[in-house]
């Protein structure tokens, strides 16, 4: 393949995605404000022993994924410049799409097999997941590149260069892994491909696994060791604070890996779940609106082309075709490689982010199918296939993940007053949101935790109490909820959730203490104007993005309230070890909500909470809730109750 033809595969993604980026708007979603500048901004500025949980659990992930965007924006590119170069990176995916099916289809003549490798890349790329993360802080997007390079190596490689191939791969697949660790397990899927080396002997296959795994240590080591190592010594847990029910460390509760919010429940869930993915609704596999036909056209694809084989005529036709077929042994390796993926993913965790690399690749396997199974239709089935598929996406799904905005020069439009910038102070939060993008705007000797979760009796609150010793400045609270009224005070309902929180550290909101952060995006610049005369978002996002910070004056709590958090933190104790298949051997810190109270779970995406009497694990993102019975009911330390899925 030609320089010309590769710029052309590789160049035109690039500039759709540019384009396109620019149309979707300015991205601001959810991630981005509560962690993912920060961790970046956080390994430059040193402020690893300075904060503490600022971004909760998501604050010790390894921050080397984030820091191109970083640096970008913090060396003051303009907003549509990043967005831009990072849309084009992330469409190489779609020329790395169109090499594997050019593989696929080489039993083609060429005007076909170039045809059918555009329209597998295209069906392939028409994922609104995608497309709603290009250009944005997303990893997953940014590190499926390099995945689907592995695989592009590895079904390749032959016996003559699979040593320097293999190990590259297995770089490429350690890299990721090493940058989001939940793509370990497409990396283990790659060993399928090095073992499976066409037309060698089982030392070149035993040497081409050895150096897939070596090239994978290497670059994990390299790339995740140094920050393992680091939170190995500060906490004793090198993932921390995930793992910890392996390790052990006294900061964080007992708890491992776990991401239950799209996951299927049983065999005969994840048996649909191809078919689940075609549903219009969020929070399907993905927080939005995201259908997805593929995956159910190629299993009936599959099963049409495996019921063809017991026809007689058909089966014989099947065959000479696929003995035709020089690409049959890279058809069978790869889809291999898929179906391990698949599975995988379903069974981890079923997000579709995470998922990214396999929405991607079973464009060109769903086409190769379609293909097989009805060969004088092929462009046909494909193209009807695609043309559908994009027209659900652009009607139902948004353009962005969270929220997105009008562009701006500046990514961050945080405009702090003049003693938050020349102030140092302890800052703490209390939302599940800690809005860490902020941290940059304000003085650079403050320190942050976020207590959400967070339990005063532990070594951690002990560091948050050398912090403020340390700064000798106040202690504040940060948050959006707190925006201050027009009569310059946060409004009592909020001031007296925030006080239930920061009663249990021996803090109240001081409300005669307060500043707003406003949000003032600079979108006067001539490229602002150019690009918002074609994007979808032109409002701004002033009124949300917008924080404010009160004073903290030390506070006891009530004796009473204190007995009363002891008794019911034994009765939700009881409960989780009563309920063990919902709860997984999970324990949380018990915390009030007004007259109610509740415990967090985020490794379950869900809530044990009171109610007028009566106990709920409420699931934040599904439309269901487990009925466990009333407080009564678990009042004595004997007591016997089965949990009852209602609802």
């Amino acid at each position: 393949m030609g320089r010309r033809a590769l710029a052309a595969i590789f160049g035109v993604p690039a500039l759709l995605a540019a384009c396109w980026t620019v149309v979707a708007g300015k991205d601001l979603n959810w991630d981005l404000l509560h962690y993912h500048y920060y961790v970046a901004h956080s390994l430059f500025a040193g402020r690893f022993e300075q904060d503490y949980f600022a971004a909760r659990t998501e604050g010790y992930l390894n921050p080397l994924g984030y820091v191109p965007f970083y640096l970008m924006v913090d060396a003051g590119w303009h907003s549509v410049l990043v967005s831009m170069l990072l849309a084009a990176v992330h469409s190489a995916s779609i020329g790395l799409l169109y090499l594997l099916s050019w593989r696929l289809f080489a039993h083609c003549p060429p005007r076909r097999r170039t045809a059918l490798s555009v329209l597998g890349a295209a069906l392939g790329a028409a994922s609104a997941v995608f497309w709603t993360t290009a250009g944005t802080s997303f990893l997953d997007p940014l590190l499926a590149v390099p995945m689907l390079g592995g695989v592009v190596l590895l079904l390749g490689a032959r016996p003559g260069d699979a040593f320097a191939r293999m190990a590259a791969a297995g770089a490429l697949f350690g890299l990721a892994a090493a940058l989001k660790y939940s793509n370990a397990f497409f990396a283990l899927a790659g060993l399928v491909l090095a073992a499976t080396l066409p037309a060698a002997a089982w030392k070149e296959r035993a040497g081409a696994i050895a150096a897939y795994a070596i090239g994978g240590a290497v670059a994990a080591g390299a790339f995740a060791g140094p920050w393992l190592v680091r939170l190995d010594r500060e906490f004793g847990n090198p993932f921390f604070p995930h793992l910890n029910a392996l390790f052990g460390s006294p900061e964080a509760p007992p708890f491992m890996l776990a991401s239950g919010r799209f996951a299927p429940h049983g065999l005969g869930e994840a048996l649909a779940f191809p078919f689940r993915l075609a549903s219009a609704e969020a929070m399907t596999y993905a927080e939005i609106n995201a259908p997805d036909l593929r995956f159910a056209a190629a299993v009936l694809a599959a099963v049409a082309l495996g019921l063809a084989t017991l026809v007689p005529t058909l089966r014989r036709r099947i065959r000479d075709r696929a003995m035709a077929a020089g690409s049959t042994a890279d058809a069978a390796r790869l889809f291999s490689f898929f179906l391990i993926s698949l599975a995988i993913w379903i069974g981890t965790s079923g997000n579709a982010r995470y998922g990214l690399m396999v929405l991607l690749l079973v464009g060109p396997c769903c086409a190769y199918v379609l293909e097989r199974a009805l060969p004088r239709y092929g462009y046909l089935t494909v193209g009807a296939l695609l043309a559908v598929q994009i027209a659900i996406c652009t009607s139902i799904s948004p353009s962005r993940w969270f929220v997105a905005e009008r562009w701006s020069k500046s990514w961050f439009g945080f405009a702090a007053p003049e003693r938050a910038r020349k102030e140092p102070a302890l800052y703490l939060t209390v939302e599940p949101q800690a809005m860490t993008a902020a941290i940059p705007f304000l003085h650079p000797a403050s320190s942050f935790a976020n207590l959400h979760g967070q339990d005063a009796a532990t070594t951690g609150w002990q560091r948050l109490a050398a912090f403020g010793e340390r700064n000798a400045g106040p202690v504040r609270v940060l948050g959006r909820a707190l925006r201050l009224q027009p009569h310059g005070k946060p409004r009592a309902d909020v001031i007296e959730a925030y006080n239930w929180t920061l009663l249990r550290f021996g803090y109240r909101v001081d409300t005669s203490d307060c500043f707003s952060i406003s949000w003032q995006p600079d979108d006067g610049d001539a490229l602002s104007r150019w690009a918002n005369r074609f994007s979808v978002h032109s409002e701004s996002r002033q009124r949300i993005m917008s924080l404010a910070s009160c004073a903290l004056t030390a506070a006891k709590r009530d004796p009473a309230e204190i007995e009363e958090e002891r008794r019911m933190s034994e009765v939700f104790s009881r409960i989780e070890k009563g309920c063990p298949r919902l709860f997984h051997g999970l324990t949380a810190v018990t915390e009030r909500i007004g007259k109610e109270w509740s415990r967090s779970y985020p490794a379950l995406d869900a809530r044990m909470e009171t109610r007028s009497g009566r106990v709920i694990l409420q699931h934040w993102f599904k439309l269901r809730h487990f009925e466990l019975g009333s407080l009564a009911d678990w009042s004595s330390a004997d007591a016997a109750r089965r949990c009852a899925e209602r609802g």
